[in-house]
Formats: C-alpha cells, sequence, structure tokens
C-alpha cells in the first residue's frame, strides 16, 4: 500500500465506524425516536429519561445566569444545576442558545442516541486502527463498540451513560504515548478536552477517563520518561474539569454529593456473560439485588472472539521455545511498564465496580466492612457498577488485537463470524426495543386537561406534602405534575433529582403543611398529597379533588 493509499484509509476510517454506528442505532431504535418533536417516548416511558427531558424544559425556560447551567423551578431550594437532572449539559446549553428558533416541543435525547452510536463506532474503529491500520478490521471490528448491549441498554434511559466513545478516546491517547506531535501541548490538551467533555456529559465518565488516564501517566513518565508532560497531563485535565464543573454550578447549593447504595449497585463477577435476559441464546443468572447497574455482558460474539483469542495466545506462545507460562512470563518482562499500566487500569476499574462486597450469582464470596466515613466519601459514585465498561472494553480490545494476529483471511473470517454471532445474539432484545421506540407515541394524559385548567387557575407553585425520606418512587406523579408545570410556568416544591437536600427541601413541606393545617394555607398554591390520611379535615375554604390517582387541594379565594 501507497503512502496516498495509507492516507485516504485512515481518513476513511472515522466515518465508516460511525455511519455503521449510526446504522446500528437505528436498526434497534428506529427513526421516531430521533425526531424533536417525539416526546411521547419520553412520556410513555416514565423512568430517568423523563426526568432529563423535564430538567432540560426548566432549564430551557430559566433566564441565562451564572453559573450556566442553574435552572429554576424544580424545587424549594432555589436553583439547581442541570447535572443534577441528567439532562446533559453539554446539549442543554448548545440547544438553550438555539431556544428562540427551537419549536416549543422539543426534545434532543434520540439525537443524543444516534450522535452518541456514531462516535461509539467511529472511535472504535480509530481505537483498531492502533492494532491494525486495515480498513475491513476497523470497520467490522467497530460493530461489536457500536453493538455494546450496556451502551443500548443505558440509551434510552439513563442517555448520557452510552457515551462510551469518551473512554475510548482515552485508550487511543493511551496508545498514542509515544506519538510525535506538531505541538508538544496537543495531547495535554486533547486530555484536557476529553476531561471537560466527560463533566459536560456525565460525572461517572470522569473518574472512568481518569482510571485510563493513570496508564497513560505510568507510560509516559516510565517508558518515554517524559515526567514533565504526564504532570501537566493530569494537572491540566484536572484544573480544567474543576472549573467547568464550576461553570456549570456543580458546587451551587446545598445538595448533598453523597448517596446511600455503595456496595449495592455494584458489578456481580458474572457480569460479562449475564445477558440480564438480553441475549437471544444465553440464559439470565442470577445477581444480588442493585447489581443491574453494573451490568457488563460483552454479547455472545465478543464472548466467542475472546475464546479464541485465548487459543491464539496460547498457540503462539507454544510456538517459541519452553513452556507457555516462560514464554509469557518473557513477553511481560520485555512489556514491563505497559503490562504494570494495562494491569493497574484493568484491575483498579474492575475492584471499583465490584467493591468490597465481592458476589457471584447471588452468593456473597467477600464483604469487607469499611468505616462509615469512607463508604460515605465513595458513595459519591454509589453506582460503582458502572465502572466495569472500562475493563469490558479492554477485554473487548484485546480480543480483537489478537485475532488480528491470525492471517488476512483467517482474521476476517473470525470477525466476521463473531460479528455475526453478535447480531444474531441482539435480535430479540433489539426487537423489543424496536416495539417499544420504533413509532411516534401520544403523550399519556394521567391528568385529563379540563381537569388540570380548574387545578391550576391562579397557581405559582405547586406543593407536595408532607415529603417523605422516600418521595423519589412517586416519579409517575412528579412526571405527570412536572410536566403541565413546565407548560404552565408554574415551579415546583420538589422534584425527582439526582442530588437534593431532603432536609431543606422537607422542612419547606412541613413549614407549608403546618400553614395550611392552621388555616392559613396559599390561595396560589396547588397542594398535591402523597396519602389520603394526610389530607387536612375540616378546614374551611379548603376542596380536595380526586383526579385519576392523584389526591389535591385548592383553598378558596
Amino acid at each position: 500500500m501507497t503512502e496516498k493509499q495509507k492516507t485516504i484509509t485512515s481518513r476513511l476510517i472515522f466515518p465508516i465506524g460511525a455511519v455503521l454506528g449510526a446504522l446500528v442505532f437505528i436498526w434497534i431504535f428506529g427513526t421516531a425516536i430521533i425526531s424533536p418533536s417525539n416526546t411521547g417516548w419520553i412520556f410513555e416511558h416514565p423512568d430517568d429519561t423523563t426526568q432529563h427531558h423535564l430538567g432540560w424544559v426548566f432549564y430551557r425556560h430559566t433566564p441565562w445566569t451564572f453559573p450556566i447551567c442553574m435552572t429554576d423551578g424544580l424545587t424549594s431550594d432555589g436553583a439547581v444545576s442541570c447535572m443534577y437532572t441528567d439532562s446533559l449539559p453539554l446539549f442543554a446549553i448548545f440547544f438553550k442558545l438555539l431556544s428562540p428558533i427551537l419549536p416549543e416541543t422539543f426534545q434532543y435525547f434520540g439525537i443524543w442516541g444516534v450522535v452518541c452510536f456514531a462516535l461509539n463506532g467511529g472511535f472504535g474503529a480509530l481505537l483498531l486502527s492502533r492494532i491494525k491500520n486495515n480498513i475491513f478490521f476497523t470497520s467490522v471490528g467497530s460493530l461489536f463498540y457500536s453493538m455494546f448491549f450496556p451502551s443500548i441498554a443505558r440509551i434510552t434511559h439513563h442517555n448520557s451513560l452510552g457515551a462510551i466513545w469518551l473512554i475510548m478516546i482515552a485508550m487511543i491517547l493511551t496508545l498514542d504515548h509515544d506519538r510525535k506531535y506538531k505541538r508538544s501541548f496537543t495531547p495535554i490538551a486533547l486530555w484536557t478536552l476529553t476531561c471537560m467533555a466527560a463533566t459536560l456529559i456525565h460525572i461517572y465518565f470522569i473518574p472512568m477517563v481518569y482510571f485510563v488516564m493513570a496508564g497513560y501517566i505510568i507510560l509516559v513518565y516510565f517508558r518515554d520518561k517524559n515526567r514533565l508532560k504526564a504532570i501537566l497531563t493530569f494537572v491540566s485535565s484536572t484544573v480544567f474539569s474543576l472549573l467547568t464543573l464550576y461553570v456549570i454550578g456543580a458546587f451551587e447549593g446545598n445538595s448533598s454529593y453523597r448517596d446511600g447504595g455503595y456496595g449495592i449497585y455494584s458489578s456481580n463477577l458474572n457480569t460479562f456473560f449475564n445477558s440480564m435476559g438480553h441475549s437471544k441464546y444465553l440464559r439470565q443468572l442470577n445477581t444480588t439485588q442493585g447489581q443491574g447497574e453494573g451490568y457488563g455482558y460483552l454479547g455472545l460474539g465478543m464472548l466467542v472472539c475472546c475464546f479464541l483469542a485465548i487459543i491464539i495466545a496460547i498457540t503462539r506462545l507454544e510456538r517459541k521455545n519452553g513452556s507457555v507460562i516462560k514464554n509469557a512470563a518473557a513477553y511481560i518482562k520485555k512489556h514491563r511498564v505497559e503490562a504494570v499500566a494495562f494491569t493497574l487500569v484493568f484491575m483498579v476499574s474492575f475492584m471499583w465496580a465490584v467493591t468490597t462486597t465481592v458476589a457471584f450469582n447471588q452468593k456473597v464470596i467477600i464483604n469487607v466492612p469499611l468505616p462509615r466515613v469512607i463508604i460515605g466519601g465513595l458513595s459519591i459514585f454509589r453506582a460503582t457498577g458502572r465502572f466495569i465498561w472500562c475493563p469490558c472494553l479492554i477485554v473487548m480490545t484485546t480480543a480483537l488485537w489478537l485475532v488480528s494476529k491470525l492471517d488476512k483471511k483467517g482474521a476476517a473470517a473470525a470477525l466476521v463470524i463473531c460479528a455475526w454471532l453478535q447480531y444474531m445474539d441482539l435480535r430479540n432484545y433489539r426487537y423489543e426495543l424496536h416495539e417499544a421506540y420504533g413509532t411516534v407515541k401520544e403523550i399519556p394524559e394521567n391528568i385529563p386537561s379540563q381537569d388540570w385548567e380548574k387545578l391550576s387557575e391562579g397557581v405559582s407553585e405547586i406543593v407536595f406534602l408532607p415529603l417523605e425520606p422516600d418521595y423519589r418512587t412517586e416519579m409517575q406523579l412528579y412526571f405527570d405534575l412536572g410536566r403541565l408545570a413546565s407548560e404552565s410556568d408554574i415551579k415546583l416544591s420538589s422534584f425527582y433529582l439526582a442530588r437534593s437536600d431532603f432536609y431543606s427541601i422537607a422542612k419547606y413541606a412541613d413549614d407549608q403543611y403546618e400553614m395550611l393545617t392552621s388555616g392559613s394555607g396559599r390561595t396560589d398554591a396547588l397542594y398535591v398529597f402523597f396519602k389520603e390520611e394526610t389530607v387536612p379535615e375540616n378546614l374551611d375554604n379548603f376542596e380536595v379533588y380526586h383526579v385519576g390517582d392523584y389526591i389535591f387541594g385548592r383553598v378558596k379565594k
């Protein structure tokens, strides 16, 4: 291949992978979900995406301020950053700038989905090009990244968590640790931009990127002997990440950065081959409660690829003089720094995903109790199971690297067969998702419009009473009223947020409840009661309404 042909091939690798990734998204979910005017799928399946979308709607209607992502109207505790409604700040800021020319009904999570899958495929292809600069290998291999089961499972629920391409960028930069750039600060800038992007997409990607960065720093520091570059990469990335978090309002308010669940929302040791019911061929395995967060199923095609990779590795080691173990030890010794970097990244991310409560299926093998203060600190990232995606991508990339060591025809055949198995394994899950999201849906009307007009007349705030610690379990109630409130410019006393100051909003609710029960209720408030027994009785000028499953109250003027 001539230099010109190599250049053309290199330029085609990313776009081909990106196009294939976008096509995978459309094949799975259809095109209806992409339409900005189609919000029916968001409200028909009330879950975290509904929270994300309503956070965007309230943010869109909030006047610009600083920090730039502050959102009014969601809680009595004041403005909160849209990062705490997981509204994907990167897109929220961009589309808020375009808000004057956008239609009133507008959602960007479908757009994000197809963009995310395109980037997963594109950067997956770029990552594989560091292994073998062959357009067939990178194109077919990229399908494993765009058909990555955990991303597919997340993209319609925890939308921003589908961006595994951030981890892949970090892996590409790590493999390029000794690359000669025209400007020496380029790799530092690329790492910094990657970390800033992580803060603008989802905070959980920050430690994931840093896991991989740890391997990069080891390589640069010990292999390349460039200590200044290693230090500057870490310092620049950290400073600008913190600055970005400050600009979007991450440190505003009194919300707790900690939440319960450390050791519960973890990853099971069976995660790589536990389909959680999404495989056409492999049955679901048991886990402990909450370990759905640690979903890391590789897919049947990739599991076969991993098995084949192990055989290839053993076969290649056997060809040399001496035993397999001796040859493996010699190889590791020769690439000692790389082995340390690789092992550190894999083991730290894997162990953090598994936590100190190690389980296989439903059996807890190890349970190391930790002091409360340590658990509190670790609970900033309580859903530790998500960190299994780093080991997943490392395993996938390593398996594809070993398969690429076969002869040209053998590697191509193995790759195609494994990709076909991955496709076949995904078909049933794809059918379910296509049925759920493939057509335009009507928004469910749990509160009839004529009832809402009567209830909301003259209302400036919806007050939820009284507020219990488990108030966030009433998702449907909050989403129904949040949608109607956002359309009527009415604020809420509380909402389903990723982080909030419960004691502050609970005290506000208690004060409002005391005012109401003492006969000093507000005429501009729509009171919502979680339980029938908490509705005040024998109050003058107070009328109670039962609409569907909900209980409302208004003080007559």
